[in-house]
Formats: structure tokens, sequence, C-alpha cells
């Protein structure tokens, strides 16, 4: 009883304990295995995929290049793949296998410290969707081209060659960093450091055509330091160079272009020598690059120096040579200041100095080289320039100047303090030419062109409205010592319908010109003087446009100025340009003055001097032909006596005993001292007769008629006189 008593008072046995956390040991059991299941997977996973990238680039290049690969490794937790010491080389590097026929060799060998992909979109790449990456990081790049690719341009587009499940690849951010080029022989292309960074890359069919995108990105900057390039027949240096497309900018610095040794350059090819201290392109539009238009605001090149060879060939115009990189180029403003120009390979070898320029809506393509609004593709060109100078007449005479300035849409040209002066004495200009040689200096304080057509220069056409040219000084030297030469003279009447371009000029205005002959003749020991002054005319309607000229409208060229500086003539010209014979007609007067002031030009060249003398009026009218000059004169003149001189000897005076009987015969007999010879009578007027030498310019056969005109006048018979007229 007590038994049952002590078991029926002890507690009941404690139920066994629940599975309630079991769960959790599988769990986290299960994660433990997935862990190292993924440690195992990621341990054979970097391998295989470093094996399939490598056996992929054999394949696809057919064999041709082998890729090596240094380390590669994955993360998933954070989505980034990393490569480390990458190398792409032809196989069999340094000896390259030979190449089946048909395909390219290869050319590249490149080398690549560090590329990281970070933030790759795993579920966009399971799913065949557009894959996102936050990052792709390509450091320290080295590329050496073996040879030039022979297919360069023509292998697929970057988004065609993604796998076809892959519709595209989104960067949200590229760097490439360090990058270093070697090309060439001898590292004839070389850059020492490139940049490129770029966002929101869109690899895609879509993004190809995007005109918003700048191949593929949507911002582009890139850096460029320290690049060396061999184009054809020169190298090229550069400093720096800086691209944003975000920015619109383009910069240079320090660009530098020389020819190669002339070996090397083919003959008559193009030389450029240029110095480029800086270039700003700003205000550009990228989008429009990848449809081969550049657009931009403006353009400004300080200080540049060139030297270019003109090529014995034409070269094409600048949007045909451009034609095969850029379809248009169109600039708002360009602008260049301080630059300097030499043009060499040309025999006139022109040099300008401090030149600045300015153009406005600067397109170049064939429509803005045929808009007749435009010249040079631009709407207006503004420049001057400092001193320059051009040779004429190479080697002989040389055109410089102080200081240039011009403007397309205003029409004008200036000219300051012009020179053109002969680079050798009159005796070695005579000797280089191999006869007589006019040796001139002119100096032109200003020049200045109104109305000037530009676009016409282009097309071989001089059009102006107004050449105005005051305060010039001429000075002419000549030497009759020498042989004449057989060819016809070019400043002529005649000659103008032969100029190989169009010329019409309305008015070309002198004033105060200045003329100063020095002439030794044949006979002569020592030179003659003789002057033109304060010479002010008018010449209108040069033109040899048939619409234009004709006998009934011809030239006409209106002149005054003083014989010696004492006496005043004036003189008018009418000149049908187009006539084949050269025919024309001038009319002159001329006022009173001592004939003793021609003695300067008659004493040394023709040993006659007027020892008394005076003009009243002299008119004179002359009719010019290929052949002749004819005409009639009228000279009022009194007491009028000549002495005939010795060419050796003679005394202070120049006269022996035989020089003066043959003075005193000829004031008696021949000389007509009064005209007329006595108060009340008739004038008596004289013909004017000289054959025409067309190996001397229309002004000296004005010259020979008023001589011819004057010598009749004075009593010399007729054909001693032409002949008289005509040495």
């Amino acid at each position: 009883m007590s038994t049952n008593f002590a078991s029926a008072s002890s507690p009941p046995a404690a139920p066994p304990p629940r599975r309630r956390f079991r769960w959790l040991w599988w769990l986290a059991g299960a994660l433990v295995v997935l862990l190292l299941l993924g440690v195992v997977a990621a341990r054979l996973f970097d391998p295989w995929l470093r094996r399939k990238l490598e056996q992929t680039v054999a394949e696809k290049s057919q064999g041709r290049y082998e890729l090596r690969i240094g380390s590669l490794r994955t993360s998933l937790p954070q989505r980034a793949l990393t490569l480390r010491r990458v190398w792409l080389r032809p196989a069999g590097w340094p000896r390259q296998r030979p190449v089946p026929a048909g395909q390219e060799a290869p050319w590249l060998l490149l080398t690549v410290d560090e590329i990281r992909v970070a933030g790759l979109g795993l579920g966009a790449l399971l799913k065949g969707e557009v894959v996102n990456v936050d990052t792709l990081l390509i450091r320290r790049v080295r590329a050496r081209v073996l040879r030039t690719p022979e297919r360069a341009g023509q292998g697929q587009a970057l988004h065609e060659q993604l796998p076809p499940r892959i519709p595209g690849v989104r960067l949200a951010h590229l760097l490439v960093n360090d990058v270093r080029v070697v090309s060439g022989r001898g590292g004839r292309t070389q850059l020492r450091h490139g940049q490129l960074a770029a966002t929101d890359v869109l690899i895609s069919r879509g993004a190809a055509q995007d005109s918003s995108r700048l191949s593929y990105a949507a911002t582009v900057e890139l850096r460029v330091q320290g690049l060396a390039a061999q184009v054809p027949g020169h190298r090229l240096r550069l400093g720096a160079a800086r691209f944003s497309s975000a920015r619109g900018q383009l910069r240079l610095d320090s660009l530098r272009v020389q020819p190669v040794a002339d070996g090397q350059l083919a003959r008559g090819a193009a030389r450029v020598t240029l110095w480029l201290p800086y270039l700003s392109l700003s205000g550009l539009n990228p989008r429009l690059l990848a449809r081969r238009v550049l657009r931009a605001d403006s353009l400004r090149v300080p200080g540049p120096r060139l030297v270019f060879g003109i090529p014995a060939q034409t070269p094409p115009p600048l949007h045909v040579a451009l034609a095969p990189y850029l379809r248009r180029v169109q600039l708002r403003h360009l602008r260049v200041s301080r630059a300097q120009l030499q043009l060499t390979q040309v025999a006139r070898a022109p040099r300008f100095v401090d030149v600045t320029l300015a153009a406005d809506d600067l397109r170049i393509d064939s429509a803005g080289f045929r808009d007749r609004q435009r010249v040079l593709y631009a709407r207006d060109w503004r420049g001057s320039c400092g001193p320059g100078r051009i040779a004429i007449d190479a080697p002989y005479y040389q055109l410089s100047w102080a200081a240039l300035h011009v403007g397309t849409r205003a029409r004008t040209l200036r000219v300051v303090r012009g020179l053109i002066r002969p680079t050798v004495s009159p005796d070695a200009l005579a000797r280089g030419k191999g006869h007589q040689a006019t040796h001139l200096t002119l100096t032109l304080p200003e020049v200045r062109v109104s109305g000037l057509d530009y676009g016409g220069l282009l097309r071989k056409a001089l059009r102006a409205q107004t050449v105005a040219a005051p305060n010039m000084d001429l000075r002419i030297i000549g030497n009759a010592h020498y042989p004449l030469g057989n060819a016809l003279a070019k400043v002529t009447p005649e000659n103008v319908r032969r100029l190989p371009f169009r010329i019409d000029v309305r008015e070309l205005r002198v004033r105060n010109l200045n003329i100063r002959f020095k002439f030794t003749g044949a006979l002569a020991r020592r030179p003659g003087y003789f002057a033109l002054t304060r010479l002010t005319g008018t010449a209108t309607n040069l033109t040899n446009d048939p619409r234009r000229m004709s006998t009934a409208r011809p030239a006409i060229i209106r002149a005054t100025a003083y014989l010696q500086d004492q006496c005043r003539f004036s003189a008018t010209a009418w000149v049908p340009l187009l006539d084949p014979q050269g025919r024309h007609r001038v009319v002159g007067r001329f006022g009173p003055a001592p004939f003793a002031i021609l003695n300067s030009i008659t004493v040394p060249t023709r040993s006659a001097r007027f020892e008394r003398g005076q003009v009243h009026d002299i008119r004179v009218q002359l009719q010019v032909n290929q052949q002749e000059v004819t005409g009639r004169m009228w000279a009022r003149y009194s007491d009028l006596k000549v002495d005939l001189l010795s060419t050796r000897g003679g005394g202070r005076d120049k006269q022996k005993f035989t020089t003066k009987v043959l003075s005193k015969a000829a004031n008696v007999l021949v000389i007509r001292d009064d005209n007329p010879r006595r108060r009340g009578a008739a004038l008596k007027d004289a013909p004017v007769r000289s054959d025409r030498d067309r190996r001397y310019s229309v002004f000296t056969i004005w010259m020979q008629g008023v001589v011819s005109g004057l010598l009749h006048s004075i009593g010399v018979p007729g054909k001693m006189a032409e002949e008289l007229s005509e040495l």
C-alpha cells in the first residue's frame, strides 16, 4: 500500500524535447554546402573563363592571334571581373607563322596591365536583355602596330560582334588610361600618353544609328600627349590634344609638321613646314561627326608659322581633299592672329608676317565652293598683314609693303607703303637679260581699291570700281649701250586684249605722281635727266570685256603734269583697248616754259643745247597704230637758238670750231627762231610722223610724236625730223 502511495505521489515523466529549430540547422548546412560549392565553382569557373577567352580569340582570328591572360578573377557579390597582364600577339611570336593566301597578316601586338569590369548585370545577361555595366576600366595599355592593316575599316561594326542573344551592352563609365602606341619601323608613329573617358556607352544597333551619340557614347573625353607620326612626305609632332564632346571643344598644343629628307619626297610634291603653338575649336557639335560633318562656332589659331611649297601639279579644292574624311565643314567664325606665311617652290615666293585673318560663315563643301556670294567658302574675309614681299619678274624685281588690308564683303583692298624695286644694279639687270632693260623703282605710299570683286579673282577676272594711288614716285633708268631685245613691249594697248584674264576697272585715279628719268644714249658718255612732276589724272573704262569696250566707248585717259617741274601740260587719250591694230588718238597742250628745261636730257643724249628760246603754247594731236604715229602740232614760241655740241673736248661749253660753225649754219639756215615769224602772222603748224618700234612701250611712241612735231615746227626737214625722233 505504501508502494502504491509512493507511486501515486511521484510526478509524471518529462516529455521528449520538441524539434522546433532543427530546420535552421538544415538551412545552415545547405548554405554551407552551397558556399562550398560556390567556392569550388569559382575556383573552377575562373580558369575555365580564362581558357574560353583565349580559345575565342584564336578561333575568331583563325589562328593568327593568341591571347594570354596572366590572372582572371571574378567576384559574384560585386558582380566584377578583373583581368591582369593581358597579352594579345601574333601566333608564334616572335616567330610569325605563315599566313594562308587570302588572309590578312597579323599587325598588332598589345599588352594591358589591368581590365576591370564592375557592376555587371548578370540577370540581364541570363535573360538575353541589354547588359548594364557600371564601370569598364582598362589601365596601362601598350600597343605596337607591326604594319599598316590591309583591311582597315572593312571589318564588322562593334555591335555586330556581340553574341546574337544579347541585343546590346550599356557601360555607365568607360575609362582607358595610360595608353602608349608605337608603329612602324624605328617607331615612326608614337603616342606617349593617351586617355579616354566616356559615359553612357550603348553598344547596340540602335545606338550605332543614333545621331546624338559619338561612337556609341553620350559623352567622350580624350586626352593625348606626345604624339609623333609620319604622314605622306612629312613628320608630325603634337605636344598635347584634348577633346570634350560635352563641352564641344577641341584643343591642340604645340603642333609641328616638317617635310622628310629631300630624297624621300617626290619631286614637285607639296612641302609643308608648320608650327602651330595653339588651336582652339569651340562650339563643336559632336553628334554630326558620325555623319562626317564638322560644325562649330569658332576656330582660333594664334601665332602659326607656315612655309608651304607649292606643288608642281595644281592641288584639288579644299572640299575635295577633305571629302574622304568630312562631307562638310561649317564654322561661324575663324580667327587667325600673328601668323607668318611663306610660299616656296614658286618664282614669286611671297612672304607675309603678322597676318590677321577673320572669316564669317565658313562652309567647306561643294555648295560653298559654287556659291557666288562666298569667297574661298566664306561669306566674309577680313584680314591684314605686316611687312611682306613677293618677287616680280624673278629674280630681278621685288614688291614689298608695310601693311595690307583686305575685306571681301566690303570689297576693299589697301596697300600701305608699297615698293617695287630691282634687286640688282642697272648694268647687272641688262647683262642678266642680255639686252636693254628698264630699271625702275616705284614707291606707292598708299593704294586703295574699292568695289573689288574677290570672287572674280578666283575665276581669273580682275574687276574693281575704283583704284586710287596718290603721291607715287617712279624712278626709271635706261641705257642704250646694251643691245635692244627682240621681244615686243608689254605695255601697249593692244596687249590688253591678249591678257589671259578679264580686267574691268571703272576708274583709276593718280594724284601727285613724280616720274624721274635717267637715260644714257648709245653714243653718250654720261646720262641725261628728265622729270615729270605733279602728274594727276584719271583713266576710265579700263577693260577688255567686249560688252563694255568698243571704238565708241574707249578707255579715256586724262592727265595733267609738269615737265621738269616748270612746264604745265595736259593730255587726253582715247584708247579702244580691243582694237587689234592698237589704234588710238591723243591730244595734248603745253604751257609757257623756256626751251632750256630740256637741256638736261638733250645735252648728254643728243649733243644739242637750247641756248635760248621761250615756249608760249603748244598743241598737238596724235593718231597712233602699230606702225606709226601721225598728226599735227601747233607750237607758238620765240627767240629760239640751238647749239650743237662736241661729244669729245670743246672745253666748258663743249664746242669746237666745227660745232660752232655748224651751230651758226643751223640757226641761220634751218632753225625757225620764231613761230609765228612776226607779230600778226599766221601760226605755222607742223606735221607729226614717226615710225613705231613695237619693242618700246606706248609711252615711247607718244613721246616720239611730240618730238617729231617739235622738230618739224622749229624747221628741221621732214626726213631728218623723223629719224631724229626715232633715236
